[in-house]
C-alpha cells in the first residue's frame, strides 16, 4: 500500500519509477528465490529469523527517506532476503511437527497467510493515509525487525533453559532430508 504513495508523493516519481522499484524488488526476489536451494544446510530458525531482520532493516532506508538511488537497490535487497522466507519456514514446520499433525498446522499456517495480506491492505490504507507512506514503511520495517529479535531472543532463552532452540518432531533432519514419503 505504501510503495505507490512513497513514490508518487514523497519522490516525486513517476509510473516508471514506481515500475523501478517492483522490478527492483522482483530481480531480487529471483535472485533470492535463486540462492534458496544453497541454504539447506543452514540451520533453519536462525536462518529464519535473520530472514525476518535482515527483510527489515533493508526497508529502513525506504522509510528513512533516503533517495532513489539507495532506496532502490535497498528494495531490490529486501526482496533477495524475503525470497527464502516461505520455503524455510516450511522446511521449519516439516522438521519440527510430526506427521500426523503436519496437515492441521499447516492449514493454520495457510489461513493465517490468506488472511495476511487482505488485513495488511486494510490495516495499511487507513495507516499510510494518516501518518503518510514514509512513516509507515518505517513503522512496518521497525516492528519486523522487532518481531525477528523478539523471536530470536525467546529462542535463546529456550536453548538455554534446556529445551533446544531446534524441536525434534517426525519430520526430516540433516540426516534424513525430505522425501517424497514425507510429503
Amino acid at each position: 500500500m505504501a510503495i505507490p504513495v512513497l513514490v508518487t508523493e514523497d519522490l516525486r516519481g513517476s509510473a516508471t519509477t514506481l515500475g523501478l522499484y517492483y522490478t527492483a524488488f522482483g530481480a531480487g526476489s529471483l535472485l533470492g528465490g535463486l540462492a534458496t536451494g544453497h541454504l539447506h544446510r543452514w540451520p533453519l530458525w536462525p536462518t529464519t529469523v535473520g530472514i525476518v531482520v535482515g527483510f527489515g532493516v533493508a526497508m529502513l532506508p525506504l522509510g528513512l527517506g533516503a533517495p532513489v538511488g539507495l532506496s532502490l537497490p535497498a528494495f531490490a535487497l529486501a526482496g533477495l532476503i524475503w525470497a527464502p522466507y516461505l520455503p524455510t519456514s516450511m522446511a521449519q514446520f516439516q522438521r519440527s511437527i510430526s506427521a500426523t499433525a503436519l496437515p492441521r498446522a499447516l492449514a493454520a499456517n495457510s489461513a493465517v497467510l490468506v488472511l495476511a495480506v487482505p488485513l495488511g491492505t486494510m490495516l495499511g490504507g487507513p495507516l499510510t493515509t494518516g501518518i503518510g507512506a514514509r512513516r509507515t514503511l518505517l513503522l512496518c520495517a521497525a516492528a519486523t525487525i522487532a518481531l525477528g529479535l523478539a523471536t530470536g531472543l525467546a529462542l535463546l532463552a529456550r536453548r538455554r533453559s534446556g529445551t533446544g532452540a531446534e524441536p525434534t518432531g517426525a519430520g526430516p533432519t540433516p540426516e534424513r532430508p525430505l522425501s517424497g514419503a514425507d510429503a
